[in-house]
């Protein structure tokens, strides 16, 4: 799992860029992603990314590989390591998760986010030239068009998913919130 920053991409909405990033699950073997749009790196983004993929994808996986972001890990003062902050490991203790987090500035180490990140940018980018605009009537039209992008790139994989989906694990009863109360 990780975030990209899609600003780049130069969409706008209704004339005005629309500064944003895109949460991505992808699973190793098939290339199955799930996307969604965050607007900034926090565990309520985290946690509703990977439970939605969770659950439209039907299972969950043994483990979630990610990087040292604020949102799932901080930083320990003594041993200059990291540790789950514990809102996440709550949420990979309720799913059954093995967290596994890569060392600072190894993006290699979670490469298949890291690499899928730059394939579906490239997918945007050309659905975006076929469109012949950038720009969108809202946020909802756009993430319509988002979901069309990552539905074409995920039927290339429907067959190594079908192979890979007896290895996902049954979902827990329910989910758990995404919000903090304040």
């Amino acid at each position: 799992v990780d975030f990209t920053h899609a600003t780049e991409l130069g969409v706008t909405i209704r004339g005005e860029l629309f500064a944003h990033l895109l949460f991505e699950l992808i699973l190793n073997c098939s290339g199955w992603r799930f996307v969604q749009l965050a607007y900034s790196e926090t565990f309520e983004s985290i946690s509703d990314g990977i439970q939605n993929a969770f659950w439209s994808l039907g299972g969950v996986t043994e483990v979630v590989c990610h990087d040292s972001l604020s949102a799932a890990t901080k930083e320990l003062k003594e041993t200059a390591g990291r540790m789950l902050t514990p809102r996440f490991k709550f949420l990979m203790e309720h799913y059954g998760i093995q967290s596994r987090r890569i060392r600072v500035r190894k993006a290699n180490e979670n490469g298949v986010v890291e690499s899928g990140h730059g394939t579906l940018k490239s997918a945007l980018r050309q659905a975006l030239v076929l469109r012949g605009s950038k720009d969108f009537e809202s946020v909802e039209v756009y993430l319509v068009f988002v979901a069309a992008v990552v539905a074409r790139l995920n039927e290339k994989c429907a067959g190594r998913l079908e192979q890979e989906r007896p290895s996902l694990r049954q979902l827990p009863s329910a989910r758990i919130p995404s919000h903090t109360d304040v």
